[in-house]
Parts: structure tokens; C-alpha cells; sequence
């Protein structure tokens, strides 16, 4: 057996559309596995007819890895059936999967059959749409988001415990199918500590292979006056791409969004210890939020590491100052 050139691949869709000769399938050409984890066994039988008056026999088969043929006979009589088996082999990429199995016959009279293989590979245990929650709410708001958990495992999956040690939020698991599907829900509570954080929660279950599954909870909690993003970080600034021109200088520039949660008349203004950055502010129409354009001035730049900051200052008594961190590589000379 021999994997799927690129010549039979250019030819499968010519293939399709010719008409077969001397052998039929009782099945659709196409067969989806629908979905199977990256580990799991498979394999399929297919059945096809010799509709011929002549024995077909097998020269050989075309395969998209990682699939392979298991049991195939060598011709095939006039007038009888006959099938062949082929298996899905490890190791195997996540994703969706479509693949071809091309039979090909001695004998000019006889066309070529194919078959293809259609599905989604997916890890034993799943999470859709990923292990990990983004919640970012603001204080005294309370925000839920929810996870899925698929098992794609033989058998059943019990969620037997969560564990979790952050004050910000709570989990709560539902079932959706038992052994097979379950929601999991993340609430953050909207006090605390204010900023970014970054915990663990950990999954124990009844799974042999899996006992312990880790999802990642990255929360954000904002005060009613707040930034975005609460960082600015450049990267690495050449200035030979400075004096390319001004479209150089258009990619390189940041906006800050300041915002006032229920503001009517929210007005900022902005300074920074870095010589080279020059800052706009703006008042937005609805008057809750400002904006503040982040420019650089080439010829004041320098070489070397920058460490620095911009100041905002409100009009809002309870946050009259909020200081954003700013960082970035300047390589070369002006």
C-alpha cells in the first residue's frame, strides 16, 4: 500500500466524476467518522461490486495518511461483492480530516475507485472553545462566562470535583450529557482587588488517562475610572525604519481609551517623562470616555532601553490620576 501522491490527488476529482465500469459501491463514496479523539481507535469497512463479467484484481491502493488499509483481497470475481477495511493510525494532527482511499485495478477497462474519509479529530477530553476564560468586568458588576467540556474518551467522564483557590470568582459545573458533556462557568464577583490576575482551576475527574484537568482563568477587574490597554509596549523601535517615512511612524503610533463608567463630562490631560512620545487627548461625543493619540518624534529619539510612563489626569475627584506603564527598544542612532 502506498500514501496518496500528488498525481492521484490531482486526479481524484477527475475520478469522481468518471463512471465505474466494472465495480460499484453499495455505500456513498464519502463516509464521516464524525468526531474521534486524537487517540481513539477506528476503523471502517467499505463494500463495493464486481458488476463485471471478468475478474478485477487489485494492483495496489492510494492513501491520505495516516489512514491504512487492514484487510483488502487480491481480485475480486465477477458478480460478487467484496470490501475492504482501513484504519485511522497514530499519530494524528487535531482538526478536521478528509482523506482519500484509491483503488486502482490492472487492466486499462478498469477505472479506479475511490472513496473518501471525512471527520474531526479531537483530543480525548475537549474544551470548546478553549481551556482558558477571559472575564473583565468593572467593580461592583457581577460577569459570568461559560466553557464547554466534551468527552471524547470510550468511557463515560465524571466531573468529580473543582478546585480553585482566587476570592474574585466562583465555578459551577452543569450537565449537558452525562459522561459526555458538561458546562463550566466562571462568575466573577466584581470586588477585590483591581487589575489583571491569572489563576489555575483544576478539573478532577474519573478519567484513567486524565484525572486532572487544568483550565486557565485570566480575570480583569476594572475600577468605574480606567485605561485601555494599561500598557504600552513599543517592542523594538529601529530608527532606520523611523526615517523610511511617515507611514513607519502612522504603524508605530498607540491610542489610550480612558474611560468613566456613567460619565457625562469626563475630560483628561496627559504627560509623560518620555522626551520622544507626543500625546493628543481627545473628548469623545458621548462625553464618558477619552481618547489619547500616542505619537513618536524621530528626531527625538535615542538609543537603548525605554522605561517610562504617561500620567493621566481626571477631573473625576476619586481617580483624579492614573499613570500607564511604557516601554521599548530603540536600536541604532538618528
Amino acid at each position: 500500500m502506498s500514501r496518496l501522491s500528488f498525481r492521484s490527488i490531482a486526479v481524484l476529482f477527475c475520478l469522481l466524476c468518471v463512471p465505474v465500469f466494472h465495480a460499484q459501491s453499495k455505500r456513498p463514496e464519502t463516509f464521516d467518522f464524525g468526531t474521534i479523539g486524537v487517540e481513539e481507535e477506528w476503523q471502517h469497512t467499505f463494500e463495493f461490486e464486481n458488476k463485471g463479467s471478468a475478474a478485477l484484481e487489485i494492483k495496489d491502493v492510494n492513501l491520505t495518511p495516516p489512514l491504512v488499509v487492514t484487510k483488502m483481497p487480491i481480485h475480486v470475481p465477477p458478480g460478487q461483492p467484496a470490501s475492504f477495511t482501513v484504519r485511522l493510525e497514530t499519530p494524528r494532527d487535531k482538526g478536521d480530516f478528509r482523506g482519500a482511499v484509491v483503488i486502482n485495478f490492472k487492466g486499462e477497462a478498469s477505472e479506479p475507485l475511490v472513496f473518501w474519509v471525512v471527520g474531526k479529530i479531537a483530543r480525548p477530553i475537549e474544551f470548546d472553545p478553549m481551556p482558558m476564560f477571559f472575564v473583565s468586568t468593572q467593580r461592583g458588576q457581577e460577569k459570568t462566562s461559560s466553557i464547554e467540556v466534551i468527552n471524547h474518551e470510550p468511557a463515560p467522564l465524571e466531573i468529580l470535583r473543582v478546585e480553585y483557590n482566587s476570592p474574585r470568582f466562583t465555578v459551577e459545573t452543569e450537565t449537558l450529557e452525562r459522561g459526555q458533556r458538561y458546562r463550566l462557568s466562571l462568575k466573577m464577583k466584581g470586588d477585590g482587588l483591581a487589575g489583571r490576575m491569572a489563576d489555575t482551576i483544576t478539573l478532577v475527574t474519573s478519567s484513567r488517562a486524565h484525572p486532572f484537568l487544568e483550565v486557565r482563568a485570566n480575570t480583569n477587574l476594572n475600577e468605574r475610572v480606567h485605561a485601555f490597554p494599561d500598557t504600552i509596549d513599543f517592542g523594538t523601535i529601529s530608527t532606520a525604519s523611523l526615517k523610511a517615512g511617515p507611514q513607519t511612524l502612522e504603524a508605530l503610533s498607540a491610542s489610550l481609551m480612558v474611560y468613566q463608567e456613567a460619565g457625562k463630562d469626563f475630560r483628561v490631560t496627559a504627560q509623560t517623562d518620555i522626551p520622544f512620545l507626543q500625546l493628543s487627548t481627545f473628548q469623545a461625543e458621548l462625553k464618558d470616555r477619552c481618547e489619547i493619540r500616542v505619537g513618536l518624534v524621530p528626531e527625538k529619539v535615542k538609543p537603548g532601553p525605554v522605561n517610562g510612563s504617561i500620567v493621566i489626569l481626571s477631573n473625576d475627584p476619586e481617580f483624579p490620576r492614573l499613570t500607564i506603564p511604557v516601554k521599548a527598544v530603540i536600536e541604532g542612532s538618528w
